[in-house]
């Protein structure tokens, strides 16, 4: 088949899970035999190299790059309040982007297109003008429980009702744009199953994120004692996260067992958060090679209070054989078995008595991180995940 993918953000390099996602799904395509178009916004605040970003996509697919800003603006953010419109969404339409998507389908036909995510939904229009493929929404996460959650965990405040309009608005322009698409294709069956709630009336296939499992090995001779949270820090889920984990939990972590040295990295970290001082806490910011900076450490640490969607970082630290420690939100839409697969703590004090384990016996949750090992390998190999998802593309081109 030949397939278009229309992306907000170019998949690479690969330091955040949102980028790893779309990476994965056009590589995956293109070795599986298929011919590979991407067309791609470049938003400013990425700032990526160009360069190699076209050396490495272009392995694997026909790359349109289209520079736009979708930096925050205090004026055109203050201006929205008096529209309906969803800012999140809005800052990603561009006029001149469109003009290059009607002109890449005039000029060529395409079996499948995949629109990656709400914030290059609004181009569908000019996408059903321009062609007679079936149009696939893939869906990453749902945008809008990721800002309610943010509202909701926010003190009573002019923030609180900000985000709370955020989220409503988004809310409302997700549910605009489901019908348009031919299908839907969400990471997770929870996402699917809101989806639907909120009206979608098309095919739901659900299609998770794939992990490169002959990058992401096992990893052997990791410290116990070495815990990690890998993230992008410029999104505020995350930042949410690593804030209350470092000011809840840590403290009483270190109490058990001041063994315990906890690594912070990720794209974007804030000045902020680099600048904090805090015991056993090492913030090392962005990180050249994931695996590099896991392999000798034992456990990983996602205590998410909000976010949607799947956590690849999960996934691969699953992969490599990593004790996940993570919140209900965190391991939402992974087809996880709790104390078999990964662990759930939900309160300062669950995480607490799982490193008090860990402290008295390093060894403990060994089976854990073998069964993690083999979960991914049956259910989340990157080829596995791509080829049922032509399948199921291959079914609507037929109809």
């Amino acid at each position: 088949m030949k397939i278009l993918q229309v992306s907000h953000r170019v998949p690479f390099p690969l330091n955040e899970g949102g980028t790893i996602g779309i990476y994965n799904y056009t590589r995956g395509f293109s070795e599986a035999g298929h011919e590979v178009t991407l067309i791609t916004l470049n938003g400013t605040k990425h700032r990526i190299d160009k360069k190699a970003a076209l050396n490495e996509l272009s392995k694997y697919a026909k790359v349109h790059l289209f520079d736009i800003n979708t930096n925050l603006n205090p004026i055109s953010a203050f201006l929205n309040l008096f529209t309906t419109k969803s800012y999140n969404a809005s800052r990603f339409y561009s006029e001149k982007f469109k003009k290059l998507l009607k002109n890449i389908l005039l000029a060529d036909s395409f079996d499948i297109i995949q629109v990656e995510g709400t914030f290059v939904a609004m181009y569908c229009d000019v996408v059903r003008q321009n062609s007679k493929a079936p149009i696939i929404l893939r869906q990453h996460n749902v945008e809008y429980q990721i800002w309610q959650r943010l509202a909701t965990n926010e003190k009573k405040s002019l923030k609180q009702w900000y985000l709370t309009l955020l989220a409503k608005r988004l809310k409302a322009f997700e549910k605009e744009i489901l019908n348009k698409f031919d299908a839907l294709v969400p990471v997770t069956i929870d996402d699917g199953i809101l989806f639907k709630n909120l009206g979608c009336t098309k095919p739901i296939f659900v299609s998770p994120a794939g992990i490169d499992t002959a990058y992401w090995q096992p990893s052997i001779n990791a410290n116990p004692f070495h815990v990690f949270h890998l993230g992008s820090l410029e999104w505020m889920p995350n930042v949410e996260a690593v804030l209350w984990f470092i000011k809840e939990v840590w403290p009483l972590i270190l109490a058990i067992d001041k063994r315990f040295k906890l690594f912070i990295a990720g794209k974007n970290m804030p000045d902020f958060l680099r600048k904090m001082q805090i015991e056993n806490v090492i913030m090392a910011g962005e990180v050249d090679d994931a695996y590099d900076f896991v392999k000798d450490k034992a456990i990983t640490v996602v205590p998410l209070l909000s976010g949607s969607g799947i956590r690849l970082k999960i996934l691969e630290a699953m992969a490599a054989s990593k004790l996940v420690i993570s919140t209900s939100v965190g391991a939402q839409g992974i087809d996880y078995i709790n104390g078999k697969h990964l662990l759930i703590a939900d309160k300062p004090e669950e995480f607490v008595n799982y490193f008090m384990a860990i402290s008295s016996n390093s060894e403990i949750f060994n089976s854990v991180r073998q069964n993690g090992v083999e979960l991914i390998r049956s259910k989340y190999a990157n080829q596995a995940v791509i080829q049922n998802l032509l399948d199921f593309y291959a079914d609507i081109k037929l109809k």
